[in-house]
């Protein structure tokens, strides 16, 4: 039928509407204060439509946090330099505060933490590739994953202070902690599993 909506994008703006009837209401109430029926009314959908995307208002609000977060993250990792990526994904959480804090509320921070784990691999990968990595598999998870985590660290501690300080001073401290450190981890794991004599090609 001539001007019929295709389902997966009728499903998509059903998403789109109830993403931001959640956020605005976010900016005046606590996640566990918003309701179906609030969200429902305030873009004029039905209940059923609701529940036909989300099981509850906690799952949409994550589902929110992390398509949105995602997104900035491929997008970085595929066009921008790592610390240019990451002072966005951080500019979006403050511009989307209240998004960002309901989620931590009302998920807990350990979930978020997982996510965010996930999500900022690409940037220590970054980092690392930038220096060639190890040589061993392990020693590269290794490196990627102890480095992710001491990012994380900063940007989880950044959050707890209000978001406060810019994230352009933020990254900054953290390029100049990471500069130098990825490459030397790379070096000295390598000559730990390099057969005595050998070294890795300069």
């Amino acid at each position: 039928m001539t001007g019929a909506v295709p389902p997966k994008k009728r499903s998509t703006d059903t998403r789109a509407a109830l993403a931001g009837a959640l956020k605005a209401r976010l900016r005046s109430q606590p996640l566990d204060k918003v309701t179906v029926t609030e969200l429902v009314r305030d873009c004029g959908l039905t209940r059923q439509a609701f529940y036909y995307h989300f099981p509850d208002v906690r799952h949409l609000a994550v589902w929110v946090f992390e398509t949105e977060v995602a997104r900035r993250v491929r997008a970085f990792a595929a066009e921008e330099g790592w610390a240019d990526g990451l002072v966005r994904l951080m500019l979006y959480m403050r511009e989307n505060r209240s998004t960002t804090l309901g989620v931590i509320n009302g998920v807990g921070q350990p979930g978020v933490e997982r996510f965010l784990f996930r999500q900022m691999r690409p940037v220590t990968e970054a980092v690392m590739d930038e220096s060639g990595g190890p040589r061993r598999a392990q020693d590269r998870v290794l490196v990627v994953d102890f480095y992710t985590s001491a990012v994380l660290a900063v940007v989880l501690r950044w959050v707890a202070d209000g978001m406060a300080e810019h994230p352009y001073r933020v990254v900054g401290d953290l390029e100049i902690m990471l500069h130098g450190a990825v490459q030397e981890s790379v070096r000295r794991l390598d000559a730990r599993a390099a057969p005595q004599g050998t070294k890795r090609p300069q």
